[in-house]
């Protein structure tokens, strides 16, 4: 088997099938988000597996399927009083949307009736008939199957279903990757700004900076439970480091408010503006590769040949220095290195 020629085919149907709803964006979800999420995802499990002796090459399968099925969550559901309606085992549970366009996984998802799981469950099955239609062996087969299906830990678990779950720990490295993806870090940032900043101009039209920036401390400090949930110790140590950049760059970006006029066009606050003005359907990998070739070159131009004082010029470097630093840390979490 030529493993990474199998690799490329498996990205590129995972690519098809998110590209087969014609809806942009369905809640905390929109179309370049499944899929930038999904590599971040297995970036980051592979570089945990490496660390801790897991299979790899299982973690990357897995990394790139975990999410084959998500597009068929829609709204979340909620019965009459406003609660969201969750399964036995504590999972929310989502409206399906059917796709308007067919593949493989869609007929095969219409073939196993599995409208009724959420998505772990039916991207387990779906990885499954996959891998063996690749002609992957039976055993290799089942563990790539089991970890797709432990990216979501049920809330209703016992201690000895806990432990079957969990007792490879390849099942425990992608939980906490796909945990910490949307919930600490950098790219958790990167998500809570276009989450914010669309339900913002929903409501009134606008994204307001300042409040925003002022509301980031509370916003990274309700992350903290998040890395005591972690299953591995090596994801903890991860996301403590995350949580301690995190608190810094909300602690400067907070800074720079009082010299709104310079670092909206050279510093961090410039970024959040930039990252705004793609709301509707933004793209992680697109937008980290812009600030780092278009955007800090731009200001670093402007900078030289600006009317800026002498003073006015160093606070417009310190505050381009910040934007580096940031999209170098942007980019290795996108790489899952820290």
């Amino acid at each position: 088997m030529d493993y990474q020629k199998v690799l490329t085919e498996l990205e590129d149907l995972v690519l098809e099938t998110y590209s087969l709803w014609d809806h942009n964006r369905i809640g905390f979800q929109w179309r370049h988000y499944t899929w930038n999420h999904t590599k971040r995802v297995r970036a980051m499990g592979m570089e945990l597996g490496r660390k801790v002796g897991g299979d790899v090459k299982k973690l990357e399968l897995a990394g790139t399927l975990h999410d084959i099925t998500k597009k068929y969550d829609g709204e979340i559901l909620t019965d009459k009083e406003g609660k969201r309606v969750t399964s036995s085992q504590g999972f929310w549970l989502n409206e399906k949307l059917k796709p308007s366009q067919q593949n493989v996984v869609t007929e095969l998802y219409d073939r196993y009736d599995l409208y009724n799981t959420v998505h772990h469950d039916s991207g387990a099955v779906i990885t499954e008939k996959i891998l063996v239609d690749f002609g992957f062996d039976t055993d290799f087969v089942e563990a790539v199957r089991s970890i797709v299906f432990a990216h979501l830990k049920p809330i209703n678990i016992t201690d000895d279903d806990f432990k079957i779950l969990y007792k490879n720990i390849e099942n425990q490295i992608l939980y906490d990757a796909d945990t910490m993806d949307p919930n600490i870090g950098y790219t958790a940032f990167f998500r809570n700004i276009h989450i914010h900043a669309h339900f913002a101009i929903q409501r009134n039209g606008k994204f307001e900076l300042q409040g925003y920036v002022e509301g980031l401390p509370k916003f990274v400090d309700s992350k903290d439970s998040f890395v005591n949930h972690l299953l591995t110790d090596v994801a903890r140590e991860v996301a403590a480091n995350r949580q301690t950049r995190s608190r810094n760059l909300v602690t400067e970006m907070n800074q720079e408010l009082e010299n709104l006029e310079i670092n909206r066009k050279y510093g961090l606050l410039g970024v959040i503006e930039y990252f705004v003005s793609e709301v509707e359907d933004p793209d992680f990998a697109y937008q980290l590769n812009y600030l780092q070739n278009e955007w800090i070159p731009q200001r670093q131009k402007q900078l030289t040949n600006g009317n800026l004082s002498s003073a006015e010029r160093d606070d417009a470097q310190a505050a381009i220095d910040r934007v580096t630093t940031f999209t170098n840390d942007l980019e290795a979490e996108y790489k899952g290195l820290i």
